[in-house]
């Protein structure tokens, strides 16, 4: 008998592995993958403060990020930059091999080729079912966390609902010419719906990706070429990675002897897609959950529930900005996304951007606050009115 089993071996469900072996729990972590570090779709561009939150002996080298250029549908680009380092630029796939490292180091046990396909709540314990390299295997345990990433059927078959709006990443790594900062291109005729980037990673490659509502692979392929034709990759025949990525939280993350954390709970940024900070945010709220669950040996739904109104206090605000953020500049189309290019340039965004005291880079509300309290500042307001007279005749 475990005290917690930890569905997926992904950052945030190591990172809270760790945490709760750390502590003394019995801990044991099922994935489906073979190994940690496997079928990994993400840029890891990760804040200072997500970095900080690192156990002290993960030592991951990275590429400091103080700077991005944005561009237009015309090719024009906007450079965004700060004195200081604000993210940073990791090996996605070492730094979940080293949480993983690290949590079984610290007590927890991991089997992988383990996929769980079923949990059933009995009196005093779970029952988690796992087809193990081919046989079923029952594992029980006190509680379960659910940190599967987006798109387990489990959430939906323990009745806790689905998140039914979500865009579709693609990614892959390339060799680079010339580019020695990020760049992201808002061009609706290469991601319909979202946006594209390029990520310089060192040694002349670099991770090119884009998140797009539909058709991901023309829409990929068409971003290569494109990219290649500019001179600014060397080549297009590449190995993309997919993923679907949530823009809305799951109705409900905790259940009788049951959390869920991470993309699985739909805690990530929908504006960028990003998921390891809020992820990590929410392991921990999980891990001071069970802690005090423990402590009086009581794992019922009410007990549990403290965890969704902690973590929906702490972060529900930015994932709800950041969806309609999202759906706003999904209507946009490219001559719009030109003007308001424009707009944001003419009126002191790069200045602004480079003298705030402290830059937001994970509360993108707070950020969409002072960029509209800037501009409001900045401009007078019958400036404003014709683009967005132009904007709502459009759409």
């Amino acid at each position: 008998m475990y005290d917690t089993i930890i569905i997926g071996a992904g950052p945030v469900g190591s990172y809270l592995a760790g945490k709760l072996a750390r502590l003394g729990y019995r801990v044991l972590v099922l994935d489906k993958k073979s190994a940690a570090g496997q079928d990994v779709c993400c840029t890891g561009i990760i804040s200072k403060d997500c970095f900080n939150m690192l156990p002290a002996d993960i030592n991951l080298a990275r590429r400091p990020v103080n700077s991005a250029r944005f561009v237009a549908p015309s090719g024009k680009s906007l450079k965004l930059s700060r004195a200081d380092e604000v993210a940073y630029i990791i090996d996605r796939v070492v730094l979940e091999q080293m949480l993983a490292d690290h949590a079984q180091g610290s007590g927890a046990s991991y089997l992988f080729s383990s996929d769980v396909i079923d949990i059933q709540g009995e009196a005093k314990y779970l029952g988690v079912t796992a087809n193990c390299a081919g046989h079923k295997t029952l594992f029980k345990a006190e509680t379960a966390v659910l940190a599967t990433g987006f798109g387990s059927p489990l959430p939906a078959r323990l009745g806790l609902g689905e998140i039914k709006k979500f865009v579709i990443g693609a990614q892959a790594e390339v060799g680079i010419t010339d580019i020695d900062e990020i760049e992201i291109y808002f061009d609706r005729s290469l991601a319909p719906g979202g946006f594209s980037w390029l990520v310089p990673t060192g040694d002349n490659a670099g991770l090119v990706g884009q998140l797009t509502q539909q058709l991901p692979k023309r829409c990929f392929i068409g971003l290569l070429a494109t990219l290649k034709a500019q001179g600014k990759i060397e080549t297009t025949e590449v190995v993309p990675a997919y993923r679907a990525i949530p823009l809305q939280s799951l109705p409900k993350t905790y259940s009788d002897r049951l959390l869920v954390v991470g993309e699985a709970a739909g805690q990530v940024k929908p504006t960028t897609g990003g998921g390891i900070y809020y992820g990590f945010v929410c392991a921990d709220i999980a891990v001071d959950t069970l802690r005090l669950a423990f402590q009086v040996h009581e794992f019922s739904c009410s007990r549990l529930a403290s965890y969704e109104k902690i973590w929906r206090a702490r972060l529900g605000r930015e994932i709800k900005a950041g969806y309609w953020a999202h759906r706003i500049y999904r209507i946009l189309n490219n001559r719009q996304i030109e003007g308001l290019h424009n707009f944001i340039s003419h009126n002191g965004m790069p200045q602004f951007i480079t003298e705030l005291d402290d830059f937001p880079f994970d509360w993108h509300s707070q950020l969409i606050l002072k960029t509209l309290k800037h501009l409001a500042a900045a401009v007078p307001a019958m400036a404003i009115k014709p683009l967005i007279k132009r904007k709502t005749t459009t759409n």
